[in-house]
């Protein structure tokens, strides 16, 4: 052997593996980084992996190394060495053609299984672009056989090689790419050159075969074999792999240390049942792709810890961004500007009121999102109301609305007028009453004069329409509201305790879009929580519906009953009963507004939330004696 000449062959695969890293980090960090010592490290295991097992199985050796070290774990790191392969394959068929057509007729079988696979994978390709969703459709066919933990790695490897792909086609500089796959491959041919020229072989072929053949074994049973060429490519590859080993060492200690930027989830939950939903809702394909596409780029930044979304069209979600757990709330195309309208009204009013700080904004044509503070002291209001004294729940309360009164009076503007509260009627009354008369889920409920919910007799919506149908009865009921700068969702759930607030207490999610901005709204948002237990319903999961009769099991507390009726004394004594009533008629309003939110997006519990309407109707009826 000359030893000069197997330095050099040694020396050039070392260089050529090292672009091949190269070319495997730039998949890899699109998503996040990751050192060129990782690496280098699982290509060395990786080879002296498959100096002993076939098939290149020591891919896998290099993808579960490698994805222990990586936020995307080890489906990912497999889907883009199975990416990086396939790069590689026609390369192989053309030099496999190259051996045909110039050298040796024996590399025909060899040119054909490269050459069809090759083509077999471009059509793939080609077939999974053109008929993207029969094939999303089968390979969650496929991976449902197995259990959810099976299912979901399988699904991240589809998902991951999906995305690879994609980026490689749409992120990815090409003559980069192309500049090191060339440099590889040149290091490699003239390594594999001067190998044979070192071992006194110049019939590079036989090489080639030992190295790359579909049918070949591992090189240690080709030893076993006596196999002389193989003997002499097992202590080549044990001196690469001697190579890789040591470059490794030299990049974790030569190398310097620089700031990484966050790395990005390729799917950014964290809790194993949401990734598995999310992957379940693409393959299904029942979501349209640019909304998902748009859900990815909204949540690049951030770890998605839970869903903490409420009844309304935006998302809200519990991340951490850059080691801070915060609130993410976003939304898409028309719901977009109506959050964006929320960001301005918490900003226009953080000097006035106490609101929630907002980290980060950012608008696009396609959506809106904005970051809250997570703060551990915080607790929900409704929480507080069930575990603090009556009288420290009051006074809290209490603030909330004196501090609201005085922002009121600041920007009162005008009178209620005919003209906006009939628009007000026209899109928040008549038009969910059409909605409710045309629900497949309620039709049916809605024949009956009388309405039995939990053995109580009410009646039911039609004895009342003649009322809410009517533009001259809302017209009397709102004649006297005044227009000003509201917050327009002042439920309960958006009422947070914290002990280390001036005020103890601050709002969140405002909501813009009432077109009749009169304060009793605000009012009557919180009787929709303390009047008529919105969130007690939000609680209760089952209902019974037999006829006309609507069945279900729900628990009020005493908290609740204490803190309404200090409310209940509280606007009879600062406010006409006229405005009292106006109030009490908003809430109406508000309920009407939820229902075909629940029609839609919670059809099973309808039922459940149009018994609560018409108890909350029938109680509003009885105390103005209509």
């Amino acid at each position: 052997m000359n030893y000069l000449f197997f330095a050099g062959a040694v020396l050039l695969v070392t260089v050529g593996h090292f672009f091949r890293t190269s070319r495997w980090k730039s998949l890899i960090s699109v998503y996040e980084e990751t050192s060129s010592e990782t690496l280098l490290v699982s290509m060395g295991c990786g080879y002296l992996t498959d100096m002993f097992l076939p098939f290149h199985l020591g891919d896998l050796v290099k993808a579960v190394y490698t994805g222990k070290k990586l936020k995307n774990q080890t489906a990912f790191s497999l889907a883009t060495i199975f990416i990086d392969r396939l790069l590689d394959v026609a390369i192989v068929a053309l030099l496999y053609g190259y051996f045909y057509f110039f050298q040796e007729k024996s590399a025909f079988s060899n040119f054909l299984i490269y050459t069809a696979g090759t083509l077999v994978l471009l059509c793939l390709l080609f077939w999974a672009m053109t008929f993207s969703k029969p094939v999303k459709k089968a390979v969650l066919w496929f991976s449902s056989v197995f259990n959810e933990k099976i299912q979901l790695w399988l699904l991240c490897f589809g998902w991951s090689g999906i995305c690879t792909f994609w980026n490689i086609l749409h992120k990815m500089s090409k003559p980069l790419l192309l500049g090191r796959t060339c440099c590889m491959w040149l290091c490699y041919l003239l390594s594999y050159m001067l190998f044979g020229v070192s071992i006194g072989d110049n019939n590079i072929l036989s090489l080639f075969n030992t190295m790359f053949a579909p049918t070949s074994v591992s090189l240690f049973l080709q030893v076993l074999s006596g196999t002389q060429l193989s003997y002499f490519v097992l202590i080549y590859h044990a001196a690469t792999c001697l190579c890789l080993f040591l470059l490794a060492f030299l990049f974790r200690h030569l190398q310097k240390s620089t700031q990484k930027r966050e790395p990005e989830l390729i799917i950014p939950y964290t809790n194993q049942n949401s990734r598995l939903d999310f992957l379940k809702i693409y393959f299904s394909d029942v979501r349209d792709k640019q909304e998902i596409n748009a859900f990815l780029a909204v949540n690049k930044d951030v770890t998605i810890l839970r869903n903490c979304s409420a009844g309304s069209n935006a998302t809200t979600l519990l991340c951490i961004r850059n080691d801070e757990m915060l609130f993410r709330k976003y939304a898409f195309g028309a719901d977009g500007e109506k959050l964006y309208a929320q960001v301005q009204w918490l900003q226009k009013n953080a000097e006035n009121l106490s609101v929630t700080e907002i980290r980060h904004v950012e608008r696009q044509e396609q959506f809106c999102c904005y970051d809250m503070p997570y703060l551990s002291n915080s607790v929900g209001f409704f929480d507080f109301v069930h575990s603090a004294p009556p009288k420290q729940v009051w006074n809290v309360l209490l603030s909330v609305l004196q501090d609201l009164e005085q922002n009121y009076s600041a920007h009162r503007t005008a009178k209620a007028d005919s003209r906006t509260i009939s628009e007000y009627v026209n899109a928040k009354v008549l038009g969910n009453l059409k909605k409710l008369s045309g629900s497949a889920q309620l039709t049916q409920l809605m024949t009956y004069d009388i309405l039995v919910i939990n053995g109580v007799s009410y009646k039911n919506l039609s004895f009342y329409l003649p009322e809410l149908s009517s533009a001259e009865f809302w017209n009397a009921v709102f004649q006297h509201d005044d227009y000003s700068d509201i917050h327009g969702d002042l439920t309960i759930e958006n009422i947070i305790y914290n002990s280390s607030y001036p005020k103890k207490y601050y709002l969140i999610d405002p909501n813009g879009g009432n077109l009749h901005n009169s304060p009793n709204l605000d009012y009557a948002k919180l009787l929709q929580s303390l009047h008529g237990s919105y969130e007690f319903l939000m609680h209760t999961t089952k209902v019974t519906v037999s006829e006309n009769q609507i069945s279900f099991r729900m628990t009020r507390s005493a908290a609740y009953d204490v803190l309404y009726q200090n409310l209940r004394t509280y606007l009879f004594q600062n406010f006409s009963r006229e405005r009292v009533q106006s109030i009490y008629f908003h809430e109406i309003i508000h309920w009407l507004r939820l229902m075909p939110y629940k029609i839609n997006h919670d059809s099973q519990r309808a039922a459940l939330f149009y018994a609560g309407m018409m108890v909350v109707i029938h109680d509003i009826w009885e105390e103005f004696q209509l």
